[in-house]
C-alpha cells in the first residue's frame, strides 16, 4: 500500500488516499484505491454518557470511514488514467459529504445505532465503566 494523497478537510478531519494496485497478468493490473478518514469518538456527539460509553466500549477511541474503489483488468498503458479517474470520481462524489461539519457526529451516531441493533457484531474494548 502506497500513500498517494492526504487531504485536510475543512471540518478538521484528514482524508488519506492509498493505492493497493497489483498486477493480475503480464500486461494487466487491478487498480485499487482506499480512502480513509479517522474520527475521534467524542462524548459531545451523544445525548448521554451511556451512549458515548457504549460506542467507546464497542469501537474504541476512534472510528474509521473507509471506501474502496477498484477497476480490474486494466491494461498497463491505461493504469495512470484509470487511477486518476477513480480519484476524481471519489472527490467529485464524496468530498462534500466528508467535509460536512456534522460528518463526524453523524458517523458516531450511526455507529451507536448499529451497535444497538446488532450488539452481537461488537466485541467490547476494555474501557472501565464510568464511576457514579
Amino acid at each position: 500500500m502506497e500513500l498517494i494523497e492526504t487531504i485536510n478537510l475543512p471540518n478538521g478531519l484528514t482524508l488519506t488516499v492509498t493505492d493497493s494496485s497489483r498486477r493480475i497478468a503480464a500486461d494487466t493490473i487491478k487498480v485499487e484505491l482506499t480512502f480513509q478518514v479517522k474520527i475521534e469518538v467524542l462524548e459531545s456527539f451523544f445525548a448521554s454518557s451511556d451512549d458515548y460509553l457504549q460506542v467507546k466500549n464497542a469501537s474504541g477511541d476512534e472510528l474509521t470511514y473507509e471506501h474502496k474503489m477498484e477497476r480490474s483488468f486494466v491494461n498497463d498503458k491505461d493504469e495512470e488514467s484509470v487511477r486518476n479517474e477513480l480519484l476524481d470520481t471519489f472527490k467529485g462524489n464524496s468530498l462534500g459529504y466528508l467535509s460536512s461539519p456534522a460528518f463526524a457526529k453523524k458517523m458516531a451516531l450511526s455507529q451507536l445505532k448499529d451497535i444497538k441493533l446488532n450488539p452481537f457484531k461488537y466485541k467490547a474494548y476494555p474501557y472501565p465503566e464510568r464511576a457514579e
